[in-house]
């Protein structure tokens, strides 16, 4: 009798894809358009991986042909130029090394996923409501830096068409045909079949880099986000175990320590396991924490600059640009800044428990829960601390007084209250 056996990859590719990423749902959706979703990295299919192998060629390309026309401009004196055709290729040299290093701790990162998959399979009706919460606080987090790196690459890609509009309309012939995006040809960019290619090749170049940013960054900040809300889990448990105890007695009853120690037993293993996945998440998303901070402090410098030289209605396609570099450095300031915090809340809630009434086990028990939160978990990097303080000095530097903000962004009013809302974020 002749049995027919399903292939290996299949059935490793139907276990991958019945694996809960509903927590990630948003964010394994722009990483798929990349191609890359770490957590399927043992059964991505060929048309994937040419698909990130595509991408990735697409956006060196782009770099190289942004960076040779930046530095013709520079060797020619015009720093308009030059400026305009850095600030697109930082932005797509950020997202090539954000894949890169994907690609590079792929095995780390996927290992974190399915450990966060592996525990959302164990159902905690405790936890329901703040997996819940944070989940949609990780979506919408998502959702919102997508919309404005989307918006930030549908002004450079219609802003030729605009300036091409108007300048027909005032009678320039032939007319001048101009790219979304400013680089450095082999070929005459004013051949129409030239420039229609090389517009639809650039407007395409926006999708990996947009989901290469947007994507990777919004994962770190879901991830950050369940480790949070695991910590409050932490917190929930040990004040609903200590809300069980009989309030009038002075000292536990055998039974009762029983009852706590075995509690408390579980309790600090699941501290453990969680303080464990924090350095599992810190290793493997270290480069990518480095590469924002750093990317982030140049792109909104050039920004800065570009503001002040940069004419005409190519100043509006830099506000969305720079809302949306500063939402990535907030975001990843925020997440450090709760897993720390709630991490550190974990030793409030320990030394409140009444522990003085049981045997010394319990004393131990609480004792090393409240160690390992004394020092805290964190995913701090070699020269960045991952916090909201982070996130203020940036913006201090880059906007130290209103007036600046003002005289920065030229026709458009920045109004004061929103300064007072940038530095209330500290």
């Amino acid at each position: 009798m002749v049995v027919s056996v399903a292939p290996v990859s299949d059935i490793l590719y139907e276990s991958q894809a019945g694996k809960n990423w509903d927590i990630f749902k948003l964010q394994r959706k722009i990483l798929l358009v990349f191609g890359l979703w770490p957590g399927d990295r043992l059964v991505r299919r060929w048309y994937l991986k040419l698909l990130i192998a595509i991408n990735l060629l697409t956006l060196a390309i782009c770099m190289v042909g942004e960076f040779l026309h930046g530095l013709y401009a520079y060797q020619d004196g015009d720093l308009s130029e030059t400026i305009e055709s850095i600030c697109p290729t930082v932005a797509r040299i950020s997202g090539f090394l954000r894949m890169v290093f994907y690609l590079i701790n792929e095995a780390k990162i996927a290992r974190v996923l399915n450990s966060i998959s592996a525990v959302l399979k164990d159902k905690h009706s405790r936890e329901n409501a703040i997996r819940q919460q944070m989940a949609t606080l990780g979506q919408r987090f998502t959702f919102y830096l997508f919309l404005m790196m989307f918006f930030a690459a549908c002004l450079y890609g219609v802003t030729p068409f605009f300036i091409m509009t108007y300048n027909w309309f005032q009678g320039q012939r032939p007319l001048v045909k101009l790219l979304p995006f400013k680089l450095a040809l082999p070929f005459d960019s004013q051949h129409p079949l030239y420039f229609v290619l090389t517009t639809i090749f650039l407007n395409y170049a926006s999708a990996p880099t947009i989901t290469s940013q947007s994507g990777s960054d919004a994962l770190f900040s879901g991830v950050c986000l369940y480790v949070y809300g695991q910590f409050q889990a932490i917190r929930l448990e040990v004040e609903a175990l200590a809300a069980t105890l009989d309030k009038a007695s002075l000292k536990g009853s055998s039974a009762e320590t029983r009852r706590v120690n075995d509690e408390l037993r579980r309790i600090s293993r699941r501290h453990q396991e969680i303080i464990d996945l924090v350095a599992e998440v810190r290793a493997a998303f270290t480069p990518n924490v480095l590469l924002v901070y750093t990317a982030t402090a140049i792109i909104m410098c050039i920004v800065c600059v570009a503001m002040l030289v940069v004419e005409g209605i190519y100043k509006f396609t830099y506000l969305p640009y720079a809302f949306a570099e500063l939402t990535l450095l907030f975001l990843y300031s925020y997440s450090g800044t709760i897993i720390r915090d709630s991490s550190e809340a974990i030793q409030t809630v320990a030394y409140d428990f009444p522990w003085y009434r049981f045997d010394r086990n319990t004393r131990h028990l609480i004792q090393m829960m409240m160690i390992r939160a004394q020092y805290g978990s964190n995913v701090d990097v070699p020269f960045f601390e991952t916090s909201m303080a982070s996130f203020s000095a940036v913006s201090n530097r880059l906007w130290p007084r209103e007036q600046h903000v003002v005289y920065l962004f030229g026709p458009v009013f920045i109004s004061r209250s929103f300064v007072q809302l940038l530095r209330t974020l500290r």
